[in-house]
């Protein structure tokens, strides 16, 4: 197995790093706004330290593995998830009420899983950037 990196483009957003660094903090604030069919139909469980769900077949855990004041939070893969990854998000202070941040995929993929995979990690990484940054921007 090797690391396999995706890393996004730093976006800039109108909210203190302290802020971003709550959301981002507590997993259950992935769920809101979520249809609770949608909720119910993946089997999604959530707590502030960690969510897990099914899609596509694989059942896939989430939960905090780290946490820096304000700059990062770290997540890792739990449970029965067929690849182990972690996902960084990168805070930093850009002054009165704006932050920077990104986001960065680590998995550990095998020969099999980096010819599927590989490419779209990063198209991930782009899309759910993209999606953040209307979300929170």
């Amino acid at each position: 197995m090797s690391t396999t990196n995706a890393v996004g483009r730093q976006i800039r957003v109108s909210r203190p790093a302290s802020e971003l660094f709550a959301i981002f903090s507590d997993l259950t604030n992935f769920t809101r706004g979520l249809p609770k069919e949608q909720l119910d139909k993946a089997e999604v469980v959530a707590s502030a330290d960690s969510i897990r769900g099914k899609m596509q077949g694989f059942e896939i855990g989430i939960k905090v593995g780290e946490k820096i004041p304000f700059s990062v939070v770290k997540y890792e893969s739990f449970g029965p998830s067929p690849i182990p990854f972690r996902i960084y998000v990168r805070i930093e202070d850009a002054g009165a009420l704006e932050s920077l941040f990104n986001i960065e995929i680590e998995a550990e993929l095998s020969g099999m899983f980096k010819m599927m995979l590989g490419g779209k990690l990063q198209e991930a990484v782009n899309q759910l950037t993209d999606r953040l940054e209307s979300a929170i921007g």
